[in-house]
């Protein structure tokens, strides 16, 4: 698994493991990334490659080229992906701390999420449809702000991990009240 040089740094010199070495994200992660991302463009260049070739049969054959650049953007955008998605999973960091949970994410605009126990409200898995074809499980925590919800959640885990992580979460919660 790979942490974050920042979070290594931070803790030179200490035996403790993080969490996410502890309960490591599955690589699963990054095929079912990339799956859901190009289907959404095989859908939208797929019409568009479908125009283009109607256009270049019925008005124009030099549309043709523009049929062939599509499937060029295609191949380009499927190659990004699958770059960004591998780039995501070495960058994604989480670790359960004494006061908080830590969770840092983002390749070209990354971020961290603090989130002190004391202001979690909830903890919970869920799976989405392609989460349960590759079976995998998402950990989220609530907290009052509408941000938490999408920023606040732990994703491509298995269930045993996952598991461990929302009762890790809990503990943590219960101690703060």
């Amino acid at each position: 698994m790979v942490v974050n040089k920042q979070t290594q740094g931070s803790r030179a010199g200490s035996a403790l493991k993080t969490t996410i070495e502890q309960y490591p994200l599955e690589r699963r992660k990054i095929t079912k990334k990339i799956i859901v991302a190009m289907i959404g463009w095989t859908i939208f260049l797929g019409i568009c490659m479908i125009a283009a070739a109607v256009l270049a049969l019925v008005w124009n054959p030099v549309l043709w080229i523009l049929f062939y650049t599509l499937i060029g953007l295609y191949i380009l955008i499927f190659i990004i992906q699958i770059w960004y998605q591998t780039e995501y999973y070495k960058r994604y960091f989480y670790d359960i701390e004494q006061d908080f949970l830590i969770i840092k994410k983002g390749v070209i605009m990354p971020h961290e999420t603090m989130l002190p126990y004391e202001k979690l409200q909830d903890v919970y898995m869920d799976q989405d449809l392609f989460d349960r074809i590759f079976n995998l499980w998402d950990v989220h925590v609530s907290t009052a702000t509408a941000m938490s919800g999408y920023e606040a959640h732990i994703d491509g885990v298995n269930r045993e991990n996952a598991e461990a992580l929302r009762e890790l979460i809990l503990i943590k919660i219960r101690k703060q009240r």
